[in-house]
C-alpha cells in the first residue's frame, strides 16, 4: 500500500506542476503533441496486438490452473498441445478470443501509457534530466495509470480467453456482454478489478523496459554519430526502424523475464471461482500457492509463449510509435517553414505597397 500511495502522490504532483516542454513554442505548434501521443500509441498497440493475438490466447491458457484439468491435462503444458485443444473447442476463431476487448482497450491503454510516459518524462526533465531515474519513474507512472484505467477491459478479455470448467460451476460465457453481466452480478464492481495488484507490481516491468530502451537508444545514437563524425558526415538524432525494433525487443525481453511471475499471478486471480470459492486472491498469496503446489515450473508457466508474443508485439509497438512521432515532428517543421515563408512574402508585398505609396506621395 505504501508503494501505491507513493505513486498516487507522485501522479498528483505531476498533474499539478506539469509543464509542457517542446522544442517548438506552444503558439507555433500546428500539431498537438499530446493528442498525437495518444493516437500514435493507440495505433501502434492495435497493429501489434492483432498480429500476435493467437500467442496471447495460448499463453493465457498456459498460465491458468485449468491446464491440469480435462483435455488440457493431457498436453502437459505444451504450447502446441494447448493450441490443439483450443482449436478443438472453438476452431480457428478460438485463437482470437478476447481480441474485441483488446481492440477496444488497446487504444486507451497504449495511448494513456505513452501519454503518461511522455508527460512525466518532460515534466521531470528540468528537475532530474533525462537519465535512468527519469525513465524509471516515467515507466512506473505509465504502467500505473494505464492499468488503473483499463483493468476492467483486460479482466473481461482474460475470462473470455480461458476455457471454463463447468464441472466446478464455472460458466461458459456466450458473449462479451454475457461475461460483463455475469461478472457484475456474481462479483460486483470489484470483480472487474481482480488482478489489479499484480498489474501494479507489473509496473516494474515497464520501468525496467523503459530504462533499458532509453539507455540503448542513446548509446546507439552516440555510436552512430561518432561513426558519422569520423566520416565527415552530418550527425543524426534518430535511429532507423530496424534498429528501433531490435532495441525495443531486447529491452522488453529482459524486462519480461525478470518480472514474469506477476503475469501468472494476474491470470490466476482473474479466473472464475471453483464451486463458488476463489482460490487466488492477493498477488503474493497467489505466487506462494502456485509455487507450493506446482514449484518453479508453475510460476513460470507459459513464459516461452509469452516472450514469443510480447517481444515482437512491444518491438512493433515501439517502432510504430517512434516512426509516427518522427513523422509528426517532420511534418510540423515543414508546415511551420511553409507558413513562415508565406508570412515573409506577405510582409514583403505589404512593404512594397507601402513603399510605392510613399514614393508617389513624395
Amino acid at each position: 500500500m505504501g508503494f501505491l500511495l507513493l505513486i498516487a502522490i507522485l501522479s498528483i504532483v505531476i498533474s499539478v506542476n506539469g509543464k509542457k516542454i517542446d522544442t517548438i513554442p506552444a503558439s507555433r505548434q500546428l500539431y498537438n503533441p499530446n493528442l498525437f501521443n495518444l493516437l500514435s500509441g493507440g495505433l501502434a498497440g492495435t497493429i501489434s496486438s492483432t498480429i500476435t493475438s493467437p500467442l496471447e490466447v495460448i499463453k493465457t491458457q498456459l498460465q491458468s490452473s485449468s491446464t491440469g484439468i480435462g483435455g488440457m491435462s493431457k498436453v502437459q503444458g505444451s504450447p502446441i498441445g494447448v493450441a490443439k485443444e483450443i482449436y478443438k473447442a472453438d476452431g480457428i476463431t478460438g485463437f482470437w478470443r478476447g481480441l474485441p476487448p483488446t481492440l477496444v482497450g488497446i487504444i486507451p491503454a497504449r495511448s494513456v501509457y505513452f501519454y503518461s510516459y511522455d508527460l512525466t518524462k518532460n515534466t521531470l526533465k528540468p528537475k532530474i534530466g533525462l537519465g535512468s531515474l527519469n525513465a524509471a519513474i516515467s515507466g512506473i507512472m505509465a504502467g500505473f495509470t494505464s492499468n488503473t484505467v483499463t483493468n476492467p477491459i483486460w479482466m473481461v478479455k482474460t475470462r473470455m480467453q480461458l476455457l471454463s470448467d463447468t464441472t466446478v460451476g464455472q460458466k461458459a460465457y456466450t458473449s462479451y456482454s454475457d461475461a460483463v453481466k455475469t461478472i457484475y452480478k456474481e462479483e460486483g464492481l470489484g470483480g472487474f478489478y481482480r488482478g489489479i495488484t499484480a498489474s501494479y507490481w507489473g509496473c516494474a516491468e515497464g520501468c525496467v523496459q523503459f530504462v533499458l530502451y532509453e539507455k540503448l537508444k542513446a548509446k546507439l545514437v552516440d555510436r552512430e554519430n561518432n561513426r558519422r563524425k569520423a566520416a565527415g558526415m552530418k550527425s543524426v538524432s534518430k535511429l532507423p526502424p530496424l534498429t528501433l525494433f531490435c532495441t525495443a525487443a531486447v529491452s522488453k525481453c529482459v524486462a519480461t523475464v525478470t518480472t514474469y511471475p506477476h503475469e501468472v499471478a494476474r491470470t490466476r486471480m482473474r479466473e472464475q471461482a471453483r464451486s463458488g470459492v476463489f482460490k487466488y486472491n492477493g498477488m503474493w498469496q497467489t505466487i506462494g500457492t502456485v509455487f507450493k503446489e506446482e514449484g518453479r515450473k508453475g510460476i513460470y508457466a507459459g513464459m516461452g509463449t509469452h516472450v514469443a508474443r510480447v517481444v515482437p508485439n512491444s518491438a512493433l509497438m515501439f517502432m510504430s510509435y517512434e516512426i509516427v512521432q518522427n513523422w509528426i515532428r517532420t511534418e510540423n517543421k515543414k508546415t511551420l517553414a511553409m507558413r513562415e515563408d508565406l508570412e515573409e512574402k506577405q510582409r514583403g508585398r505589404r512593404w512594397g505597397r507601402t513603399n510605392s505609396r510613399t514614393c508617389f506621395t513624395k
